[in-house]
């Protein structure tokens, strides 16, 4: 069974797993006219195309002093556009909030910062999975963590 596990924000993630190991993928996106990036929304459908079940994180409001409405704009739109590619294709999806994946994946990891403690979780889970964006970076992408993670509960429940 190839399952995805999906961290919705566009420096998200969505990884494949299967008894093969794991597949990261950075969230598809293109730039807009305006230079910004936008979600590549057909690359998304084709990526998914693959999965059986996806697990999505459910996304829940900012407040204002971190970002507020324009972030929220932004993750409700890709958590939107994955339901909505769920859906259209028939695939399964199962919409998990971050303290139910959370909870169960990063213990045994100690600190304050969710983000580095998944990435702590997911090295420690997948020591051979490399968690950079590509080889040239030198920062492990904490969207990489995530998804895998989200994967991850998916498949232990």
């Amino acid at each position: 069974m190839i399952i995805a596990g999906c961290d919705p924000g566009k420096d998200g993630a969505i990884v494949f797993m299967s008894e093969a190991g794991a597949v990261l993928h950075a969230m598809p996106t293109i730039e807009s006219a305006k230079g910004r990036p936008e979600y590549d929304v057909p690359k998304i459908a084709e990526l998914l195309h693959a999965a059986e079940h996806v697990f999505i994180e459910k996304l829940q409001p900012m407040p204002m002093k971190h970002g507020g409405s324009i972030a929220n704009y932004q993750r409700g739109m890709g958590l939107g556009l994955l339901v909505g590619i769920c859906t259209a294709k028939r695939i399964a999806f199962t919409l998990v909030r971050p303290q139910d994946w959370q909870r169960e994946m990063l213990a045994g990891t100690s600190g304050e910062d969710t983000k580095q403690r998944a990435i702590v979780a997911a090295q420690r889970l997948f020591p051979d999975v490399d968690l950079r964006r590509t080889p040239r970076c030198t920062k492990l992408h904490d969207g990489f963590a995530d998804a895998l993670l989200i994967a991850e509960w998916g498949r232990r429940t």
